[in-house]
């Protein structure tokens, strides 16, 4: 049975209407993909609030300061963070080696330390002079106290500083004293003075005060 030129037509129309067809439907669907692609993916579930806590607690604390002003092996001016005030540095670990090489010391420490960043930690006790009183290490992370104890300008020094330090402090102070370096050499030998004594001694009591008045809530 012969197909009539017309019926042979619509079919043909028919086919290029379904072609047509199905392709707009696949160009859509294709259009589609980056959209869902490039949508933010769910949100993280926040971590524990308490575990996070923890971990805060567990990471090293410090304040990161520049030091302005060397007054002493041990003392400071140092200006807090985002252009805060200017406070003085007592650092922990190590006391000044004495009349005798007060000085160099000081020398060695403004050559060390001025205008350097360090960073402070502590629980932010301070002595009878309002001296902040904490550990100082450098932008490298070494330990102040280490290094002045090393270069033989200042005395291993235990109070109120933490007891985990000072092992290593006392073993550089150990190393300088045999190499007879700084205040170990001639002239000074190793020797304070007895008003050196007194004032260290008087020192280390006015921070043991200090301490315990802030812990009890008063100063």
């Amino acid at each position: 049975m012969g197909v009539s030129r017309a019926a042979l037509a619509r079919l043909v129309l028919g086919i290029a209407v379904a072609v047509s067809a199905a392709a707009a439907v696949l160009t859509l669907a294709t259009l589609r993909v980056p959209a869902t692609t490039d949508s933010p993916s769910a949100p993280t579930p926040a971590s524990d609030p308490a575990a996070a806590l923890s971990d805060l607690r567990a990471a090293p604390e410090g304040e990161r300061v520049v030091v302005v002003r060397v007054i002493d092996a041990v003392t400071f001016d140092a200006r807090l963070p985002d252009g805060g005030p200017v406070i003085r540095v007592r650092a922990l670990g190590v006391q000044p080696p004495g009349t005798c090489y007060d000085a160099q010391a000081t020398a060695f420490a403004s050559r060390v330390l001025d205008r350097r960043a360090v960073t402070l930690t502590g629980d932010r006790a301070s002595d009878r002079f309002d001296r902040r009183l904490a550990s100082v290490a450098m932008s490298g992370g070494a330990d102040y106290a280490v290094l002045a104890a090393e270069a033989g300008i200042a005395r291993a020094y235990a109070t109120d500083a933490a007891p985990a330090a000072m092992p290593a402090v006392r073993a550089a102070q150990d190393r300088a004293r045999l190499a007879e370096r700084g205040v170990w050499g001639p002239p000074c030998l190793g020797a304070a003075t007895p008003n050196d004594t007194r004032s260290a001694a008087g020192t280390a009591t006015d921070a043991v005060r200090s301490s315990r008045s802030d812990a009890a809530g008063g100063r």
